[in-house]
């Protein structure tokens, strides 16, 4: 648990190191360059995830095996490549950007595969292995950024061969690990993979849906208010991004438990450890809050400069959205866990929905805060039906 914990957090701590270091070295013009990359690549990653990894943890009956998984990534990873370069042919964003987009993509693809190996390690209580993995990543990733970006000032090609590196940790770390104690190989069972992904299409429309909530907004920022405020909005964007990705893998490692515990009619265990995630998601949000209060102008300065710092009224409405982002996101595991896939599927539709139409609307109204406001209303509501729906499954199997 302490390698997986300090790994999750770690990598990501690189990553959004990362948009931090593309200001300083290559310019804000730049960041908002990768800050498109990101935010497009966050939907296509979600296609090529497919909603998959809590299926897989919680596959108690071990009804797919961890080969078929594996291979069915590959057919998710495909399928994403070919929907990302329609995506960037139909809009008309310049070349730089469109080749930014793509090799983005590659580096999610990466951590793809290797979401694959690590529900299969969370299912033998080896989390371990892949904290260790993403330790790795991290620190190879950030170096040759920094490296390769300083002396080319081709934010591409840093961008392809961080994509590169981390492929090569995944395929000479993970695997080989995977393979000393599970059978892991490859399986092109077409029938099998045709099943599974049948059975996962409700989540992978799910993680789509999600994603594209919090990303609707600077997608069209792009349009609407230029690349220029893309990139001071994204800055200030990705670091409190990083607090959904610490609340994400601290409740992950419940989703095999709260699966044992429904299947089992394991009330008190269930509602236990519920509240347990619910309690480390309040802790979170309250330091980040009043943290960023207290220091977050402070730490603009330092980290982007005084041009993005100006900016720093838009740092706690979008901490607060990234606090409710992670509180709908440990809903949505919960409902993964337990097999309840309508209303998660319903909440999200309802939620993005809101997203698209108040960020046409409050953009235009309330500049980039209008991002914020869409965002924290879209998740609000799928919040309020995502516990509803939860409350109803918990009392019929319970009561």
């Amino acid at each position: 648990m302490l390698w997986n914990s300090f790994g999750s957090y770690f990598y990501y701590f690189c990553q959004w190191l990362m948009t931090v270091l593309v200001v300083r070295i290559s310019g804000i013009d730049d960041a908002g360059t990768l800050a498109l990359a990101i935010s497009a690549c966050n939907v296509w990653q979600s296609v090529a995830l497919y909603g998959m990894h809590n299926y897989q943890a919680s596959d108690e009956d071990d009804r797919y095996s961890n080969g078929v998984y594996l291979a069915s990534r590959v057919v998710t990873c495909a399928a994403a490549l070919v929907g990302c370069v329609i995506y960037i042919i139909l809009l008309s964003y310049t070349w730089k950007q469109d080749l930014a987009i793509v090799l983005f993509l590659l580096l999610r693809f990466s951590e793809a595969v290797e979401d694959v190996y690590y529900a299969a390690f969370q299912k033998v209580w080896r989390v371990d292995i892949a904290g260790k993995s993403m330790t790795i990543r991290g620190v190879l990733s950030l170096i040759l950024f920094v490296l390769v970006l300083q002396s080319s000032r081709s934010l591409a090609l840093t961008i392809g061969v961080c994509a590169a590196a981390c492929m090569i940790v995944v395929l000479f770390y993970d695997r080989r690990q995977a393979v000393k104690m599970l059978d892991i190989r490859m399986r092109f069972d077409r029938e099998k993979i045709l099943s599974l992904l049948k059975e996962c299409l409700p989540l992978a429309i799910y993680l789509l849906l999600a994603n594209f909530i919090a990303m609707a907004p600077r997608l069209f920022m792009e349009s609407i208010l230029g690349n220029y405020k893309l990139g001071i909005y994204g800055s200030i964007a990705t670091p409190t991004a990083v607090i959904q990705m610490l609340s994400t893998y601290a409740f992950n490692p419940f989703v095999t438990l709260f699966a044992e515990e429904y299947h089992h009619k394991d009330k008190k265990g269930f509602i236990r450890s519920f509240f347990k995630c619910i309690g480390i998601l309040l802790l979170i949000s309250v330091l980040a809050v009043a943290a960023c209060a207290v220091a977050g102008k402070w730490a603009l300065n330092l980290l982007f400069g005084g041009e993005i710092a100006d900016h720093s009224e838009l740092l706690i409405p979008l901490v607060i959205a990234s606090c409710l982002i992670a509180f709908a996101t440990l809903l949505c595991s919960v409902h993964t866990a337990i097999r309840s896939f309508r209303t998660v599927l319903f909440s999200n539709i309802i939620a993005v929905i809101l997203s698209v139409v108040l960020s046409l609307l409050f953009e235009k109204k309330f500049d980039m805060q209008g991002a914020n406001y869409a965002i924290i209303i879209a998740t609000l509501v799928n919040i309020l039906a995502l516990a509803s729906g939860l409350f109803s499954k918990v009392r019929e199997k319970f009561l």
